[in-house]
């Protein structure tokens, strides 16, 4: 199999060119930045904070139903998500599909 854009003479130089660009922008750094880089490395396992699975009790689902209706449905609970500020600190993230959008504002 034959690549035509290698086999053309135009395009060898071209190519040649931007291999060596990014090593020639590595060596072009003084002597005295390469020394003064000093990297600190320090490693934290994503699976330091683990907590083994624990067996947990689980009330039959009639009376989590009939919970979940004494207390307000579904509602209740989406007036509970509105009524909490965000963990972060960060603003209210905006009302609605249109509001990133630019409508409905």
């Amino acid at each position: 199999m034959k690549i035509s854009w290698l086999s053309r003479p135009t395009s060898t130089p071209w190519l040649a060119a931007a291999l060596l660009a990014p090593s020639l922008a590595l060596a072009q750094l003084p002597e005295g930045e390469t020394a003064k880089m000093d990297y600190q490395l320090s490693y934290r396992s994503a699976l330091s904070g683990y907590e083994a699975y624990k067996e947990q009790s689980v009330q039959p689902w009639k009376a989590a139903n009939d919970k979940v209706g004494e207390i307000g449905g579904w509602r209740a609970y989406a007036r509970e998500m509105r009524q909490t500020p965000p963990a972060t600190g960060q603003e209210q993230p905006a009302q609605g599909h249109d509001a990133h959008h630019g409508g409905k504002q």
